[in-house]
């Protein structure tokens, strides 16, 4: 009985340190493409939490396709990446606000791609 709690809880502790801040909203589907890709990194400073806005389009472009899913893929693992948030627009819309912030004293590392159609 020692031996089955010891190691349920190991396992939960290597859930919970092997945890990446991923964002996935819609659905991807054959007819969609890539209509916005973007490698957002930033450095941690000590006590600092370090924040950024990702808007498409930019400004003074035009977007005549729809929004059909938003990626921002997380590249620390290990649980100090920081924290997506779609603060306006987003799927079914034609623009997307998202904000990208990190955890105290710490950095992000983000890919953010948002697909759509025509």
């Amino acid at each position: 009985m020692r031996a089955l709690t010891l190691t349920a809880l190991l396992c939960l502790v290597a859930a919970g340190a092997a945890q990446s801040h991923d964002l996935y909203l819609g659905h991807i589907l054959y007819r969609d493409v890539p209509l916005y890709t973007i490698n957002e990194y930033k450095y941690g400073f000590p006590l600092i939490v370090r924040t950024s806005i990702i808007e498409y389009p930019e400004a003074g472009i035009k977007n005549f396709a729809y929004i059909t899913a938003i990626v921002v893929k997380d590249h620390y693992t290990d649980g100090n990446g920081g924290f997506p948030a779609v603060v306006a627009g987003g799927v079914g819309q034609r623009f997307a606000k998202i904000k990208l912030k990190s955890q105290r004293s710490h950095g992000f590392n983000f890919t953010v791609t948002i697909f759509g159609r025509y």
